[in-house]
């Protein structure tokens, strides 16, 4: 069995990886001018104990040096480097696209604490903003689609934020996960910039719990849809 990290474009970096899955260095599977990262596995499923996830999330780390990549979820697994390169032969036009997309990019996470709860705005169209610019717009697409988001930019200033970023994506609030979740994928250059206005959001806002993590590799931007067998 293979285990398989990312995706990225030839030639795969000559600089060691970490250990991997199991303590195993990564090897590269190829096809045309795309790269898998994996690492050979007896197991059919890797049991997603903080040790294992800490290692995949290293060795994406690594490949991320100066590249794009197509970070794959914790726990793919194909059968093997056969498997491996049909995979990347069927899809590779939608793999390529994806990597020109996170092109010098990272992922940064906020979350918003303390907001205060909002009626649904499917019952109350008049509350939405009528605020302009991106993200105004896409957090009022939100709020009329998912409940629990503030109705108002004016309750989550986000509009500089929204500024630096390629794409951004709102994630939907539920009684476990009350707060506001949102996704940022922002070029390189502009990494210094967000941070910045997250800095200046943080002190408009002190009585909201605000935090940023990040840059990660592009996750949320970039999960490759592999469906459809490995035959």
């Amino acid at each position: 069995m293979l285990y398989l990290y990312a995706i990225l474009e030839l030639p795969p970096p000559t600089k060691p990886l970490p250990a991997g899955i199991g303590g195993v260095a990564p090897l590269f599977v190829t096809s045309r001018d795309l790269a898998c990262a994996a690492t050979e596995t007896a197991d059919t499923t890797i049991s997603p104990e903080p040790s294992q996830i800490w290692r995949h999330q290293e060795v994406v780390a690594a490949l991320m040096e100066g590249r794009p990549v197509l970070p794959l979820r914790f726990g793919t697994v194909v059968e093997d480097a056969g498997a491996c390169q049909r995979l990347l032969a069927r899809h590779h036009d939608a793999l390529c696209a994806q990597l020109e997309r996170v092109r010098h990019c990272v992922e940064f996470a906020l979350r918003v604490a303390g907001l205060p709860e909002m009626a649904d705005p499917a019952l109350d169209p008049v509350s939405i903003s009528t605020g302009s610019g991106p993200g105004a717009t896409h957090l009022r697409t939100l709020a009329r689609r998912e409940r629990g988001w503030p109705a108002s930019t004016e309750t989550f200033p986000h509009e500089g934020l929204a500024a630096h970023a390629a794409e951004q994506l709102l994630w939907a609030c539920s009684p476990s996960q009350p707060d506001l979740r949102a996704s940022f994928l922002v070029r390189r250059q502009n990494a210094s910039s967000f941070l910045d206005d997250v800095a200046v959001l943080q002190r408009l806002r002190p009585d909201l719990g605000v935090t940023v993590t990040g840059p990660w590799p592009p996750y949320s931007f970039s999960d490759p849809d592999l469906s459809g067998g490995s035959e």
